[in-house]
């Protein structure tokens, strides 16, 4: 019932979303590798799929993705440099620390990863081969991070904000959820941009579809080489989506369980609200304190996860709007991180945003709308349009001049959430490109040798990938040969062609999930059926003759064509006999 009511919510959305969202192709020729893993590539993401045993999973993620495994370890290395002047060996030493903490088919997974990175020449930023030492680190960077960083101090990296200067500068991801009465259908909406350093990119951009043997199945947005997210956001196939946008720095709990280590049992273990809850709340280590937005598809459900060290709070609800955007709103969390309130804090100038938001779109939003708040240019400062890092799609270059914001835009609903299908956008949530050359000559200061051109993509929807099994038969029952298959994503307009074999049969694997339009056409017969692809899809879909025209009808015999034809025959001919009887009397 579930899976029906959904089918009929989202048909007109999304029916509605081909008018604005341009075509796509479909990503079925893409390359599947040895040990089970596909790679292929759509609008500016690497688009992949691991499945199996820990070491399985990680050894097709490095072997796919050993080139942008590169590039997050160089990123995450110039930002750790900056930051506190760590090397990558360093780094390397505190990272080693966290392997006590790190369970069994984690480990696995990890060694997994650098051993297929390696195997395809990898090299960290030592220009060493990569090992698991390496993977280990890149996962633990966030930990390691507020391990090393003076509280009050979280993101160290960007220019000025130093714990001597007391400066106090937060900017990374805004994000909100929205369900019941606040939104158009009643059902959730919940969208997040990361906002990171440009120099990242491309190896956050990566949409990672992760079946594992134990466990949910999950999708995220991946930085190559982490078992977790990185760019935090998440789908898994209980039913839930989350999303986090980072807050300050508490006091670090030596001896606590690992914050990624955390996340990601949560993601592929949890099945509720209430059990992502409990499991990151689990013999916390305080770091990585963030605000994680969560939906429940089964519930409809929505809430946010507000994490301090040893503070925490949670709010609940099936009716209404929550935002969010690096900006405590819990008195004892924010006390806890000495963070400061309202207009003192850096990153309160969104929160005021998401608040005129909710207020003006309050009963009608929708994940088209939602797509269109992650690129708000609004300063609530300024009280004019003014793309800095005062807005909800992040330009801090334009504040600064280093250069960091906002690399994405997701988002999704309850009805695209069921299939763990959402809308994502490469590049700066608003669309405006990054031109690395204009940076430099505008910044000079920050003409960092690793930053590149960030050009922007279209939405387009990312999900699950699903195999499917397509019969095409005739009025008879009988099979039809060769017939032509087009698909047709109801939800981007993405396109994908194929034909059926002598059997009248078509397979595809790695299609993506999604509610589709199918037409088949072939030996002179048609055929079309709408239908929601998850999992695994069988369809049956009966051909009919094409409509004839007139001369088709007569060469094919059609029985009521043919008895009009020599109906009006016989009457025109006994009419013509009774006007020539007329006549001759």
């Amino acid at each position: 019932m579930y899976r029906s009511v959904m089918v009929k919510a989202i048909a007109p959305l999304m029916l509605l979303c081909l008018i604005s969202i341009p075509a796509f192709s479909l990503v079925p020729s893409g390359e599947i590798h040895l040990h089970g893993g596909f790679m292929t590539e759509k609008e500016g993401f690497r688009y992949v799929q691991v499945r199996g045993s820990p070491d399985r999973i990680g050894y097709q993620h490095g072997v796919m993705l050993h080139d942008l495994i590169e590039r997050s370890l160089s990123a995450y290395a110039h930002a750790t440099e900056r930051s506190n002047d760590l090397s990558w060996s360093q780094v390397r030493l505190h990272g080693r620390a966290y392997w006590f903490y790190v369970p069994a088919d984690q480990r696995t997974e990890i060694e997994g990863i650098a051993r297929g990175a390696s195997e395809m020449g990898a090299r960290n930023p030592n220009n060493d081969p990569v090992d698991w030492i390496d993977i280990l680190s890149l996962n633990a960077i966030w930990d390691i991070w507020w391990r090393a960083s003076p509280p009050g101090n979280p993101l160290w990296w960007l220019p000025g904000s130093s714990a001597s200067l007391g400066i106090e500068m937060i900017h990374h991801c805004s994000a909100f959820v929205a369900t019941g009465d606040a939104t158009a259908d009643g059902g959730f909406v919940i969208a997040q941009s990361l906002w990171m350093p440009y120099f990242l990119s491309p190896a956050h951009a990566v949409f990672m579809d992760v079946i594992p043997d134990v466990g949910n199945r999950f999708f995220m947005e991946v930085t190559a080489g982490m078992i977790w997210s990185g760019t935090e956001w998440y789908q898994n196939s209980a039913g839930l989506v989350i999303a986090e946008t980072t807050l300050g720095r508490g006091p670090y709990i030596w001896g606590g369980t690992p914050s990624f280590v955390r996340l990601r049992k949560a993601v592929q273990f949890a099945d509720s609200i209430d059990s992502f809850k409990d499991i990151m709340l689990e013999n916390t280590n305080g770091a990585y304190c963030g605000d994680y937005l969560l939906a429940d598809a089964k519930t409809n459900e929505v809430a946010i996860l507000e994490l301090g060290a040893r503070e925490w709070a949670i709010k609940r609800t099936m009716n209404g709007f929550i935002p969010s955007c690096n900006y405590p709103w819990d008195e004892t969390v924010a006390r806890e991180m000495g963070a400061p309130r309202e207009w003192d804090h850096g990153s309160y100038p969104r929160y005021v945003r998401w608040e005129q938001i909710r207020e003006r779109d309050y009963g009608n939003i929708t994940v088209f709308d939602a797509m269109g708040y992650l690129g708000d240019h609004y300063d609530t400062v300024e009280n004019k349009e003014n793309p800095c890092s005062h807005t909800l799609c992040g330009h801090v270059e334009n504040a600064s001049g280093y250069p960091h914001g906002s690399l994405d835009a997701k988002a999704t609903n309850r009805s695209l959430a069921y299939r763990m299908e959402t809308f994502c956008r490469f590049g700066h949530s608003c669309g405006a490109p990054f031109i690395a050359a204009d940076h430099a000559r505008e910044h000079p200061q920050y003409a960092f040798d690793d930053l590149i051109d960030i050009i922007p993509r279209p939405f387009a929807a990312f999900s699950a990938l699903s195999d499917c099994k397509v019969t095409l038969l005739d009025g008879k029952g009988g099979p039809v040969p060769h017939a032509t298959v087009n698909f047709t994503s109801l939800v981007d307009g993405a396109t994908f062609q194929a034909s059926s074999d002598g059997s009248g049969v078509l397979r595809l694997e790695m299609m993506p999930s999604s509610l589709y339009t199918i037409k088949a056409s072939g030996s002179g017969l048609e055929g079309e059926t709408t239908y929601e692809l998850y999992g695994y899809g069988e369809i049956e879909l009966t051909m009919r003759r094409a409509d004839p025209g007139p001369l088709e009808a007569i060469r094919t015999g059609g029985a009521l064509a043919l008895i009009a034809i020599v109906a009006c025959a016989i009457v025109a001919a006994g009419i013509y006999r009774y006007a020539r009887t007329k006549r001759r009397t």
